[in-house]
């Protein structure tokens, strides 16, 4: 077949400039057998290849099998053909010849499609379509090739269809523009053989109608360009009633009208040659050299203000055709290479700006893209961007809020360094603890994974929809932040500060944090709200695993057969929360083979501390003063404090706040999203969902806890026994009032005589 296809390029003019006519027999027949191979192999294409039967290499293909019926001399377009095969007088068979040369060239140019056939041929014969597998993994391996990428061959193949419609454009439609062509056949074809074969006027059988039909024939086949033709003998040029004229435009049917578009007058050398062309042609005829007239003589003035259009017409197709050439390459490698490859620097330099940035309307653009069009699914630069995507994804959850620097340092210019120097920050600090964890997973064992990411699901999203971040997992525990700003937040600094609402309003006058949450907004909130957000959380961590336990995705564990036997058939998951304030160094702990981002400071174990004194306390919340004072005085009024204490690494005692929740709501604390996409705050103030949580508490029992604590705190312990009991008959098992009745117990409910209002912890706590 590429053997038959250079042929079908050549033959015929090899045929025409080397062979002998009557070896055009042999020609004819190759381009007869090219003809029927290429028809066949038009059809079974159509049958099996892919995409192939009205696609544009079908067409492509459709027309260079049709243009090879020319050379197969069952049609023939010649002018000789013209001029054998008709009996006209000479005019006529000249122009008929005329517009067989003009039917010839056509069939030239439609011929040039054939040149797409090499393309093709030399793509199939490149391994690069339609070619076997194994051969063509075996090629590559012989010559340590790299397989080409999807979205290169589908570039490859956009680029070689237009730069073919580009080419056969350009082909096809200038020669039709070329105004030289248009002057050449008037000059030297009807001028010289037309006008030759007007000689006979000069003979001695001088006929004028004859003359008249044969000068008709001549203006008709010359057509428009002519303005003016005067045909005369040679001798009797001034004898006006023995020559012709003729005004073949209608719109300059007299001398003059012709001399006012020559812009200059007949005859003149001054005459702008580019709107008007003056000829003065004379044929001879010597058939009686004797005869003093001989030959014929023509003024001719032919209009070429076409000329100018076709130039303009010419001009702007060019243009067209390079401008649609130019933006449809850059479309094609915009759409399949530019974009995703700007997208994917756009992920890098957000990350390295913001690590934590969400990109999801990035990871949408990816998937709009993949929508319109499914082939792109599989092209290299979009699994790419994909990956990008995700590994920026990955590294955001696997590194948290913590590891927000490792990633933007690592994500900028330069080398790998994953042990950046870490950064002082302050921040809100949650650590969340599942009870009976060993027992749990000796009963669960393989499932064990599945039971405590399902709780994870629960605390971390608590958390994200209120501000928070995910920091540390750590089997069973969880640990958490709110991460309020670099560096220190005065008041809240160390242990020995005392921070209070003056304190804590001239934090918020100075500070402000910039969050999203639930929203997709960025807004700048205050600390305060930032701790009233993150006992939020903590609060729908507590109600929606309640939930979960009683109608969600725990009950399974309860009737778990190895749970059920540990436990009995009342076993509800429960969780510890402890929640601190202060500051903490954010960075990586480990060495270049393993790190973890995480918090270093006393007061991220604090939060640990306060966690397992809940269990000491009988509540599942504990917080300390510190963040306490932080909270607004809303949402203080909903906590009680259950103790004042001495904890071993802390220089100051440490009151214990706790918030009592009895009713445990469906629906609780979901994040409000505005119609501005900004989060709605938190607002323990008027929000009825908070009063709900203690719904079931009896309205004196926060306020009778309270005086209990501060009349056990200043040593008045008869009187805190009586208060404190009063609590126990008002909530049944309250934990810290039977903790503290039974350390009053131990001393006869009378304070010793060196109490020091606080209660100092057991090495352990």
């Amino acid at each position: 077949m590429t053997g038959l296809t250079i042929f079908a390029l050549f033959g015929d003019d090899f045929r025409i400039a080397f062979g002998h006519p009557d070896e055009d027999w042999i020609f004819f027949g190759v381009s007869t057998v090219a003809l029927i191979l290429f028809a066949f192999e038009l059809v079974i294409s159509s049958i099996g290849k892919r995409d192939y039967f009205l696609g544009f290499y079908f067409f492509l293909d459709f027309i260079s099998t049709v243009s090879l019926i020319p050379d197969t001399g069952l049609i023939d377009f010649t002018e000789e053909n013209y001029a054998q095969n008709n009996s006209d007088n000479e005019a006529l068979k000249a122009g008929r010849a005329s517009k067989a040369s003009k039917a010839t060239r056509v069939i030239r140019l439609v011929r040039l499609v054939r040149m797409v056939r090499i393309v093709k041929l030399w793509k199939m014969h490149g391994g690069n379509e339609d070619a076997d597998e194994e051969f063509e993994a075996e090629q590559k391996a012989k010559d340590n090739d790299i397989e080409p990428t999807k979205v290169g061959k589908r570039l490859n193949e956009m680029t070689t269809r237009k730069l073919i419609i580009m080419i056969l454009s350009t082909v096809m439609l200038l020669p039709y523009l070329d105004v030289s062509g248009w002057q050449t056949e008037v000059d030297d074809y009807y001028v010289h053989s037309e006008l030759s074969n007007l000689w006979n006027i000069t003979s001695g059988s001088y006929s004028m109608p004859k003359e008249t039909q044969m000068v008709d024939q001549f203006v008709e086949s010359v057509g428009d360009p002519l303005l003016y033709v005067k045909i005369c003998r040679i001798g009797i040029e001034n004898d006006e009633a023995k020559c012709l004229e003729r005004f073949p435009n209608s719109d300059f049917p007299t001398l003059s009208t012709i001399t006012n578009k020559l812009r200059g007058p007949l005859n003149n050398d001054q005459l702008d040659s580019n709107v008007v062309q003056y000829q003065q042609v004379t044929a001879a005829a010597s058939y009686d050299e004797s005869s003093e007239e001989f030959g014929t003589m023509a003024l001719i003035y032919v209009d070429y203000s076409e000329k100018a259009v076709l130039n303009i017409i010419k001009t702007i197709i060019v243009m067209l055709i390079i401008v649609y050439g130019t933006l449809n390459f850059q479309r094609d490698a915009q759409s399949l290479v530019l974009t995703p490859i700007n997208r994917m620097v756009t992920v890098v330099h957000t990350l390295s700006e913001n690590p934590l940035a969400n990109t999801s309307a990035l990871q949408s653009l990816t998937h709009q893209d993949s929508e319109k069009n499914k082939e792109t699914e599989n092209y290299e630069t979009i699994l790419l961007e994909k990956t990008i995507l995700k590994i920026g994804g990955l590294l955001q959850i696997g590194f948290g809020a913590a590891g927000a620097s490792i990633i933007g340092k690592n994500m900028k210019a330069g080398a790998l360094n994953p042990m950046v120097p870490g950064k002082m920050i302050t921040s809100i600090y949650g650590f969340c603890d599942i009870r009976n964890f060993t027992d749990t997973t000796e009963c669960l064992q393989e499932e064990v994974m599945v039971y405590v990411n399902k709780l994870g699901f629960i605390v971390h999203g608590c958390t994200n929809d209120y501000y928070g971040m995910a920091n540390k997992n750590v089997g069973d525990a969880f640990l958490l932040s709110w991460k309020i700003c670099d560096d220190l937040l005065p008041g809240f600094n160390a242990f020995e500060e005392e921070p209070n609402d003056e304190i804590r309003i001239r934090a918020c006058e100075t500070v402000r944090c910039a969050v999203k949450g639930a929203g997709t907004v960025e807004r700048k909130i205050t600390p305060t709200e930032m701790a009233d957000s993150a006992l939020a959380a903590f609060l729908k961590c507590l109600v929606d695993l309640d939930n979960a336990n009683t109608n969600g995705s725990l009950t399974e564990y309860r009737s778990h057969e190895r749970v059920v036997k540990r436990f009995g058939t009342d076993f509800r998951i429960k969780m510890g929360f402890g929640m601190h304030v202060g500051w903490a160094i954010e960075g990586a702990i480990g060495s270049h083979y393993k790190i973890d981002a995480t918090y270093m400071s006393p007061h991220v174990e604090m939060s640990d501390r306060l966690e397992a004194g809940s269990k000491i306390f009988g509540v599942p919340i504990n917080i300390s003063h510190w963040l306490c004072a932080l909270f607004s005085p809303a949402a203080r009024k909903f906590l009680r404090p259950i103790d004042r204490i001495l904890v071993e690494g802390c220089p100051t005692p440490m009151t214990v706040y706790t918030y009592d929740v009895t009713n445990f709501p469906k629906k609780f604390m979901r994040a409000k999203v505005g119609s501005d996409n900004v989060q709605v705050k938190v607002d323990f103030a008027n929000d009825k969902q908070f009063k709900d949580l203690q719904a079931d508490l009896h309205p004196a029992f926060l306020e009778n806890a309270r005086s209990g604590v501060e009349k056990y705190l200043a040593g008045d312990w008869p009187e805190a026994k009586r208060i404190l009991e009063m609590c126990l008959m008002q909530k049944a098992k309250d934990g810290p009032s039977l903790r503290l009745l039974g350390i009053m117990a131990e001393h006869d409910f009378v304070a010793p005589g060196d109490w020091p209002g606080y209660y100092t912890m057991l090495e352990g706590y």
